[in-house]
């Protein structure tokens, strides 16, 4: 019984401390986030069976580990019972809502696009009506007989403005990256490179700077590298993890690298800024301490519970996120569950705290 408490309190305070240790020059720590939640809850659940055992010193140990573990935890849940998920923007307000969304290119699968996917994404725009549209994992095609999904949005949105960083080009007309589109003016915007291996979306970052009710705004629209696991991956997770492991060892150093680029853009920044993307790793991660330093975070401002973005693999995958800085004001914030989508966009309403 002893050995149990002790193994599970040291696991937990491990989860919750080693993504300080940046991932890129100690593996392990990018590893342990992804354990964190269920390590929590277990310690947490574990509490009513010492006090019913009487083991007065576990419970103290394991009421001290969640004490030392709040941070993560308070990084991971949200806390808001009443949540505040109202995005109708207040009439005569300079309010503006803004909305990240992986695509999962916009529904290609082995270079056919999926119908239903895509027609998703479009409802979902059609009916969010975004001020600011943020796109990661995006493909569209100016081939006159296939798929033009720049303009297809720009008319769903009614958006006058728009920068794609085209981080990739196949076959001549087949175009990946990542997009945003603004119906407010767009002054400056520019592909910032973060990965040149990366496949298509993750190669760079979207830097824009868009003037929102006389203000102007840096908008970073950003995805981290992806493990990019294929289908024989998640088959060799029984039968060959250490080949599995050794790709997300890779994957933790170049994300890694990715968000101490993006804290020092974001800290170099003249306007005040939102962060919005893909990060591909949940909250208690290196990745998100590192980029989110500083920066608020609208689901745990407004949300309760997971706040889930990914489809599948696990209910504790928050991997999408909307981070403004301290210059705004969080008004309503919103995960949107989108049939057929593998991410769930994340809509937010804000306004610039002077107004």
């Amino acid at each position: 019984m002893k050995f149990v408490c002790v193994l599970l309190l040291v696991s937990l305070l491990l989860s919750a401390y080693l993504p300080l240790l940046n991932p890129g020059d100690y593996w392990i720590a990018g590893f342990a986030p992804l354990t964190f939640p269920l390590l929590f809850l277990l310690c947490l659940l574990s509490l009513p069976f010492w006090i019913w055992r009487r083991k007065k010193r576990y419970v103290f140990y394991t009421i001290a580990a969640l004490l030392l573990c709040l941070r993560p935890a308070l990084r991971t849940w949200g806390f808001h019972i009443l949540s505040r998920d109202n995005i109708t923007k207040t009439s005569g307000s300079w309010e503006f809502t803004l909305m990240t969304y992986n695509t999962s290119s916009m529904g290609l699968q082995s270079y056919k696009i999926n119908p239903q996917i895509r027609a998703a994404v479009f409802q979902q725009i059609h009916e969010s009506q975004p001020d600011i549209l943020c796109m990661q994992e995006f493909y569209t095609n100016d081939h006159p007989e296939l798929s033009n999904h720049i303009d297809s949005l720009r008319n769903i949105g009614q958006y006058p403005y728009h920068y794609f960083t085209c981080d990739q080009v196949s076959w001549n007309t087949w175009y990946y990256g990542i997009v945003l589109f603004s119906r407010y003016p767009i002054t400056a915007a520019t592909a910032i490179p973060c990965d040149v291996e990366a496949n298509g979306s993750g190669r760079s970052f979207l830097q824009a700077d868009i003037v929102v009710q006389q203000d102007t705004v840096r908008v970073f629209s950003v995805q981290f590298t992806s493990y990019m696991f294929s289908g024989n991956d998640y088959s060799n997770l029984r039968s060959h993890p250490v080949l599995v492991m050794g790709k997300m060892k890779r994957t933790f150093r170049r994300r890694a690298g990715q968000a101490r680029l993006l804290a020092s853009l974001v800290a170099a920044s003249p306007y005040p800024v939102i962060v919005a993307g893909d990060f591909n790793d949940p909250p208690a991660s290196y990745s998100y301490h590192t980029a989110a330093a500083g920066l608020q975070d609208v689901f745990l401002q407004t949300g309760f519970g997971w706040g889930r973005t990914l489809s599948y693999l696990s209910p504790t995958l928050r991997i999408d996120y909307i981070l403004p800085d301290q210059h705004f004001d969080i008004k309503g914030a919103r995960v949107l569950k989108t049939p057929t989508s593998e991410h769930f966009p994340v809509i937010s309403r804000l306004s610039l705290k002077k107004h």
